[in-house]
């Protein structure tokens, strides 16, 4: 009975003084916070490892974490994993929906994003753009001819026209002289006409009479405005000047028109296209309203493809230009002891308990073991 108390006892020592030994231990990665003195000398083991290494601590968490936690290759995984795609999509969409309810006009949007007078702004970038685009056209094109520049569609409309217009011009002049300023204008003409030729004119007037004149030779011109002959030989007038210009080379109109009202009349149109258009003082979901689907269903996953595939191809950068070891340090470093305490007691305390009790049965074992090498001896 005697031996059996003897064992237990050396037991118990045992495993108290190898749990007590491993807790303190445990307790000693953490506290004190602060050096401790005695007669001037600082205590051995103050402050605790954790308090006195938290510096390296932090510096080698940032490392741990950069170079086996969040790795470029981990993040250029997760980028490709599908539902994370998805969910990039999803969310674009709903951002896309959010922003066109917001009914922003273009104007809105640039003038938010700093750009002042967007109106006047984008006609003067038409503008320049245009004239720009005209010189480059005109260098290209300045030694061929009108027929080469001219579209092959819009030749044929407009020679297949020509018989119109030769129509439209006569209807035009017979309207003209069958009014009264063009009565008018036909008096005056025959009196020129009488006072040119001195005294004969005189007499030829004086026998034939102006009224009568003008009323005899309008009806002819009428006639002659209507014939058929008449038509076609206006056709084939503007036949032979439409063949005549179309040959031209580029440079010769620009000097018949002025190379630089032409350059003028260009950014005009690019102006008044701007202007006329309204776009820019409309809502965007307006502008979009036709599209939206297509945008929804093509454009977003596309973005959100590309935006993905450029961030994977740029990871090592990325991660670089983030300086997350440097982010994990100085965050480390800005925790209080207490709370890197319980951080790291909230990671570790179920393997920090083990150790407390592995240390009491070693303990326990080797009190055993003392204690039957006492009773042997």
């Amino acid at each position: 009975m005697g031996t059996f108390i003897y064992l237990s006892f050396m037991v118990a020592v045992g495993a108290l003084i190898g749990g007590v030994t491993n807790l303190i231990a445990i307790v000693m990665l953490f506290r004190p916070h602060e050096p401790m003195y005695l007669f001037g000398k600082r205590l051995p083991f103050t402050p605790g490892l954790i308090p006195k290494r938290r510096r390296e601590l932090a510096e080698q968490l940032g490392k741990t974490v950069v170079e086996h936690l969040v790795t470029p290759e981990g993040l250029r995984r997760k980028l490709n994993d599908s539902a994370f795609m998805a969910g990039v999509v999803e969310e674009g969409r709903k951002w896309l929906k959010r922003w066109l309810a917001r009914r922003e006009t273009p104007a809105q949007l640039l003038e938010r994003l700093g750009i002042r007078s967007p109106d006047e702004r984008l006609e003067a970038l038409a503008a320049g753009q245009a004239a720009q685009a005209y010189e480059r056209w005109s260098q290209t094109w300045r030694t061929r001819p009108i027929r080469d520049i001219l579209p092959l569609e819009l030749k044929e409309t407009m020679e297949a026209r020509i018989e119109q217009l030769a129509g439209y011009l006569a209807d035009r002049a017979l309207e003209y002289f069958s009014s009264v300023e063009g009565k008018q204008q036909l008096s005056g003409m025959i009196q020129r006409f009488f006072q040119e030729r001195g005294m004969v004119g005189g007499v030829l007037q004086m026998l034939l009479g102006n009224v009568n004149l003008v009323d005899k030779v309008q009806p002819e011109i009428g006639k002659f405005l209507r014939h058929a002959g008449t038509r076609a030989a206006i056709a084939r007038l503007l036949w032979t000047e439409w063949n005549k210009w179309i040959d031209y080379p580029l440079a010769t109109v620009e000097e018949m028109v002025g190379r630089r009202r032409m350059s003028e009349a260009v950014q005009a149109a690019a102006r008044g296209l701007v202007r006329g258009s309204g776009w820019l003082h409309r809502p965007l979901a307006d502008l979009l309203a036709p599209y939206e689907q297509d945008v929804l269903d093509r454009f977003v996953p596309q973005a959100a493809a590309a935006a993905v595939r450029l961030l994977g191809d740029q990871m090592e950068s990325v991660v670089a230009q983030l300086g997350l070891a440097d982010v994990v340090r100085d965050q480390v470093e800005s925790f209080s002891l207490r709370r890197l305490e319980a951080i790291i007691l909230a990671i570790a305390r179920r393997e920090l308990k083990m150790i407390t009790y592995l240390g009491a049965v070693l303990g326990a074992m080797i009190g055993a073991v003392q204690g039957m090498i006492g009773l042997w001896l």
